[in-house]
């Protein structure tokens, strides 16, 4: 009877060092990641808050995108009088990507010229959102207000969906403009392309972005 006591102790203790070094190990990597120093929020941040795992796991992405490249994220700048949130930027070698992330559950359907897109939900219910293409179009020309000296040309815009919802009927014109989820985002990195900043150019924009956005 006694060996099967200690047995079962040394099981839950061998539980217990496994979830901690578990814990340990997360709380290590994601305190040498580029989110933390990005953002400062700690691992138990992550845990708790929503929309806080989303945005790490939005830098997860783009920090592993081939080529010269920084990232920023929640970054806020002026639009029409009031600040407004940047979800991510991507200073990438072949471009400055202006991320805007949206957080929806259903089917989503818009065109690039409607003033609002429809989320369909279930039993013909439905939500009305402002069309995410025209909200990143005035972030981006509040960026390049910021940044009078980079070539518009450079600006490329990304409207990202989390996973939770599907495509239904989406219909772009634009070649600077990228309708994605967030599932998506590796196969999208891997396709970049072209030389339109140098290292130095990222490196500058950076540190003017870091301290402005």
């Amino acid at each position: 009877m006694m060996q099967g006591v200690s047995l079962v102790k040394l099981i839950l203790i061998i539980l217990v060092i496994l979830i901690v070094g578990y814990f340990m190990v997360n709380i290590y990597r994601h305190d040498n990641s580029t989110f933390y120093k990005l953002t400062g929020y700690s691992y138990l941040d992550m845990v708790a808050n929503k929309k806080i795992r989303t945005m790490y796991r939005l830098v997860n992405e783009l920090d592993q995108v081939n080529g010269n490249h920084k990232v920023l994220v929640d970054g806020q700048v002026p639009v029409n009088g009031e600040l407004q949130t940047i979800s991510g930027i991507l200073l990438h070698e072949s471009g400055i990507y202006v991320m805007n992330l949206k957080e929806k559950s259903g089917w989503i359907n818009g065109r690039e010229q409607d003033p609002e897109w429809k989320e369909l939900l279930h039993q013909e219910k439905f939500r009305v959102f402002e069309n995410p293409i025209h909200e990143t179009k005035r972030l981006i020309y509040a960026l390049q207000d910021q940044l009078p000296e980079v070539d518009e040309q450079v600006f490329q815009s990304v409207v990202l969906f989390t996973n939770g919802c599907s495509f239904q009927k989406i219909e772009i014109q634009s070649e600077h403009v990228e309708v994605l989820k967030t599932g998506e985002l590796k196969k999208w990195g891997s396709s970049l392309r072209g030389k339109a900043l140098s290292e130095t150019d990222i490196q500058t924009l950076f540190a003017t972005l870091d301290g402005s956005t």
